[in-house]
């Protein structure tokens, strides 16, 4: 067999054992993010961090010495690839400490005058590779010729001292330069696979987080727009009122301005897009005492008094959910001035949802469907764009309500609209989940 067949021969082996090698490495190292093992490499990576690389490629590389063989007598293996890799992910200490430990192991397996060799072999692998990451940092040119510089150094320095012990050695190891060639394109080939994998993986998770951040600041930003469309309308009604009130009453006027602008500040001035319901039920208060000054004491309201501690203060909505719902009551439950509109909250049976009933005492609903209960089917209003049939209840507010409930809990949120069954009046109520422990921030 020539030496280029030999050379060919060895290639193909070495790369097969390669492989093997940067799958089992891949699968390790993949056991954390891969954007924490390349943001911070070399002489800059945490001491915790260059244990956790000691400890995974000091055994890829002692494996590597056994998925080797040998050729006219000479030993070939792939322990370059794990330790050149840790030189370049630790630094200089890491890649030569690894190196080091697997060089005595190999020492042990190889005749006595190569022990000294091979060992020292090693220590430079992880050592050159540890100086290039530190200098030149570890991107695709800086390991490929990084790791061609770390095998050609331990093939030039050491070849120099054995030519000096033991020339007809020397020569003999020398001769064969076609399949050292075809040994340092291999490992050479494995150290760029493996870290541009793991520079692949690190750049999708990167380009993860940033498709997640804009879906998030998307999500964020619509939701503000729809809490905003709220405020024109309601301020219209409100202003209104104040005009008539101007005229007829001006120390009320002047109150109701304060309380508006107490209420605006809770509206306009949120950074974050949900509140508790405890704020929201204490702020849709407000909002009725500012209507109130329309209706007078013909408007009462009843809010639940047995709600548990830890919903009102665990369980998150979209700020003002609940206005456009009790402005509604309000509106198509008032005869002659007078309306009772009530909240309940309640939970369903095996405690994972939480139901909020906006109720009201009025006419109920001016027309009917051939069932009593008016759906909103959120997810197809959301995917689909559909205009669904309602009843003289339905208003751009409540489409509103139902577009904020699905983007805010991202899943089928049940908004529904009927007349009471046995009383008086409508109710509109949705379902939500009720998660104490891992509620939305």
């Amino acid at each position: 067999m020539s030496v280029i067949q030999q050379a060919l021969e060895l290639s193909a082996n070495l790369l097969e054992k390669v492989s093997v090698l940067i799958s089992t490495a891949l699968v390790l190292v993949l056991l954390r993010p891969a954007e924490v093992w390349l943001s911070e490499t070399g002489r800059m990576a945490s001491r915790r961090r260059r244990l956790f690389i000691l400890a995974i490629f000091t055994p890829l590389a002692i494996w590597g010495i056994f998925l080797g063989f040998e050729i006219d007598g000479l030993g070939f293996n792939t322990r370059s690839v794990g330790i050149i890799v840790a030189g370049f992910l630790g630094g200089r200490r890491v890649g030569s400490l690894v190196g080091a430990i697997a060089g005595v192991v190999y020492a042990l397996v190889v005749p006595d005058d190569l022990a000294w060799f091979v060992f020292a072999a090693s220590i430079i692998d992880g050592g050159v590779a540890g100086l290039v990451a530190r200098y030149f940092g570890i991107n695709a040119r800086s390991v490929t010729l990084g790791a061609i510089a770390a095998q050609l150094a331990h093939h030039i320095a050491l070849g120099a001292v054995l030519f000096a012990m033991d020339m007809d050695t020397a020569l003999s190891i020398a001769s064969n330069v076609p399949l050292h060639v075809a040994k340092i394109t291999a490992n050479t080939i494995g150290v760029v696979l493996f870290m541009s994998l793991l520079t692949l993986a690190r750049d999708l998770q990167i380009a993860r987080d940033e498709a997640q951040e804009s879906r998030a600041m998307a999500r964020s930003a619509r939701l503000e727009t729809l809490q905003y469309q709220l405020q024109p309308h309601f301020l219209f009604n409100i202003l209104n009122t104040l005009a008539y009130l101007i005229r007829v009453n001006p120390i009320k006027a002047r109150q109701l301005t304060l309380d508006l602008a107490d209420f605006l500040r809770y509206t306009l001035t949120r950074e974050e897009e949900h509140t508790s319901l405890r704020d929201e039920l204490r702020e849709i208060a407000r909002y009725v005492d500012l209507e109130r000054a329309r209706f007078g004491d013909g408007l009462i309201f009843k809010t639940p008094l047995d709600i548990d501690e830890e919903i009102l203060s665990s369980v998150t909505l979209p700020p003002l959910i609940l206005q456009p719902l009790v402005e509604n009551a309000i509106k198509h439950g008032s005869v002659d001035g007078e309306v009772c509109v009530m909240i309940e909250v309640e939970q369903d049976a095996d405690h994972h949802h939480l139901w909020i009933r906006i109720l009201d005492d009025g006419p109920g609903l001016e027309e009917q469907l051939d069932t009593d209960v008016v759906r909103y089917d959120l997810r197809s209003a959301h995917h689909n764009n559909q205009e669904h049939t309602t009843t003289s209840h339905k208003s751009v507010g409540l489409q509103n309500v139902a577009e904020r409930l699905t983007r805010y809990y991202d899943e089928d949120v049940v908004l529904k609209l009927y007349n009471r069954p046995d009383h008086d009046g409508a109710c509109a109520e949705f379902r939500i989940p009720l998660n104490l422990s891992n509620t939305q921030s």
